[in-house]
């Protein structure tokens, strides 16, 4: 008489449905091997589509972000223009009232957006604006009225309030465009 252990029946009993369901001729290998292998080909297909569907739907965040802060990318662009402009010239408070409507243009852009840097935009551009030369200097310079120093003092603080605002516009794009890219 054949003694057997549970775990020697319960393998036996294994062995015979799985020959019961692949078929009487079929070994047990290879049902184990065909379910791995399209185990391996169903878990990889599912990765890969779970991969690309949250590619795309980053790509879409980031161009929804990207159209959001276009208009502001661009006022940012046109204050460069007009402050490139500006720079050539001893700026008279006549000469700020394109950059004054830009200036007001940003702040709503500083309110929409807290989160980027453009309030130092705004106060690079207000010092440029305190350091503008007053109306009719050439006359007051000819009349003695107003000391030459002074006027080169604003003009240096114009230029140092130029700089700081080109270089403000540029933390404020590259900012943009790391969110956006």
């Amino acid at each position: 008489m054949m003694h057997c252990t549970a775990s020697q029946l319960a393998e036996s009993a294994s062995h015979s449905c799985a020959r019961l369901i692949l078929g009487s001729d079929a070994s047990q290998n290879t049902f184990t091997n065909s379910w791995t292998w399209t185990a391996v080909v169903g878990l990889t297909a599912l990765f890969v589509s779970t991969y690309f569907s949250v590619d795309q739907v980053r790509k879409s965040q980031r161009a929804k972000r990207a159209k959001r802060f276009q208009p502001d990318y661009e006022l940012l662009n046109e204050t460069v223009v007009i402050l490139d402009k500006l720079a050539g010239t001893a700026a008279q408070k006549t000469d700020l009232t394109k950059l004054s409507e830009l200036l007001s243009r940003i702040k709503q852009a500083e309110r929409r957006f807290p989160e980027l840097p453009l309030g130092t935009v705004v106060a690079h551009i207000d010092a440029y604006r305190k350091a503008t030369l007053p109306d009719d200097f050439r006359r007051k310079l000819s009349g003695k009225r107003v000391l030459l120093d002074d006027l080169l003092d604003l003009s240096r603080q114009q230029g140092a309030a130029i700089a700081g605002a080109l270089a403000a516009i540029g933390a404020v794009q590259n900012e943009i465009d790391r969110r956006t890219s």
